[in-house]
């Protein structure tokens, strides 16, 4: 008898060491979420928008050329204008396939606006400008969770949009142009998801940020940098709250100009790490190439963005109060599994300059067929008193 009481208590304290050590090691292979699931960098591949049409067709590189009002979305020493000018600018990414091992959706982004903004000389020197974007949206279609036995569901579309409001100086300081960005951030997060509650929870939260940048030239040669430092803001929502680090970005550029051609080269790097130790800091390679003949100007290049995280990760989780609810919930995964999400990307477009304005379109198209992402943009620029020629929608020179 005493030997059988041996037995019984050796097999609990097998299977309790067994499930504990399932436990630690579901945690420590499993990602704590650093911030709400969407705006993860992961997402990145589908959610960011590349703003500034002009540019995205020679590969999205910003940082070594001087633009016009579109230049506020990304270095802020490249805004160069003579007469106050506006943009206007949309951005078309069709659905794709899930990026989760463990799901069956797809991601959209419905609503095409890019941006919009002006820009004007302040002075003999400076150049100052309003800009508002969407550098990020993605909307998860769907999340679907079954009840009554299956016979019923509750569907569910969490969207991320990410709303950018940005005031820009920018001047000469002898041999170089120096800019600021003072960007105003609003995270707007619908249906969040918590696994075990059908709670609607809508949410929006706000950041703000300085963005130096630099600019030189010098002959044939032309560099640029940015930064964007790290900040730091709560996310509280009804079962809990994320301290959420926007990490730091740090952009440089190489431009080689020569009558009317230009390679660019730009590389960005994101320490992502900063957001969660589970990470990788990211390092982002474009490469772009334009050739102006006439008032047409061609552009192509690529853009290589690396992924930071693969493997599995855990939703937030509220514990259902009513058994019925709970059968519900047990059938839902209560994570998911990042799959490898490296971007290799082709682009190309071009820009019509048509005197008081350009008219540019551009396409990028992933290669790489991990995350198979495709995003169509359309933008134009005008002089303000363009509008004041009854003739400027024929595009007269």
């Amino acid at each position: 008898m005493r030997q059988k009481h041996l037995f019984s208590f050796l097999l609990l304290a097998l299977l309790l060491c067994y499930a504990g050590g399932t436990a630690l090691w579901a945690q420590a292979d499993s990602l704590r979420l650093p911030a709400p699931l969407l705006m993860l960098p992961m997402y990145d591949h589908f959610s960011l928008n590349y703003l500034n049409a002009s540019s995205l067709g020679r590969g999205n590189t910003n940082l070594a050329h001087l633009g016009r009002a579109e230049a506020m979305a990304h270095n802020p020493a490249t805004l160069s204008v003579e007469k106050a000018c506006m943009i206007m600018e949309l951005t078309f990414k069709p659905p794709i396939a899930e990026m989760d091992k463990n799901g069956n959706q797809q991601y959209a982004s419905p609503i095409p606006f890019g941006m919009v903004g002006v820009a004007a000389r302040l002075g003999s020197n400076i150049c100052g400008g309003l800009l508002y974007s969407v550098p990020k949206s993605i909307v998860y279609d769907d999340y679907t969770v079954p009840i009554g036995q299956g016979a019923d569901e509750v569907v569910r579309y969490p969207t991320y949009y990410l709303h950018q409001f940005t005031g820009t100086l920018a001047g000469q300081v002898g041999s170089f142009r120096l800019g600021v960005n003072l960007i105003q951030q609003l995270h707007s997060f619908s249906d969040m998801i918590v696994h075990g509650t059908f709670d609607r929870l809508d949410r929006t939260y706000y950041t703000f940020n300085l963005q130096p940048g630099v600019f030189w030239k010098k002959g044939p040669l032309q560099l640029g940098m940015a930064v964007l430092p790290p900040s730091q803001t709560k996310m509280n929502y009804r079962y809990g709250e994320y301290d959420v680090t926007l990490p730091l970005q740090v952009e440089t550029g190489l431009g080689l100009v020569r009558d009317s051609s230009g390679l660019y080269v730009d590389v960005q790097w994101q320490q992502c790490s900063a957001m969660s130790a589970a990470f990788s800091d990211r390092f982002t390679v474009k490469v772009g190439y334009e050739k102006a003949i006439g008032g047409m100007c061609y552009k192509l290049g690529v853009v290589s963005m690396p992924d930071v995280y693969t493997g599995a990760y855990k939703l937030p989780r509220y514990i259902p109060t009513t058994p019925e609810e709970q059968g519900w919930w047990n059938t839902v995964p209560q994570g998911g599994t990042f799959s490898p999400a490296d971007q290799l990307c082709l682009t190309f477009g071009f820009t019509y300059d048509f005197g008081g304005g350009q008219l540019s379109l551009a396409a990028l198209q992933d290669v790489n067929g991990k995350v198979n992402c495709t995003q169509v943009m359309s933008s134009l620029s005008v002089n303000l008193d363009t509008f004041k020629n009854k003739k400027f929608l024929i595009f007269d020179k």
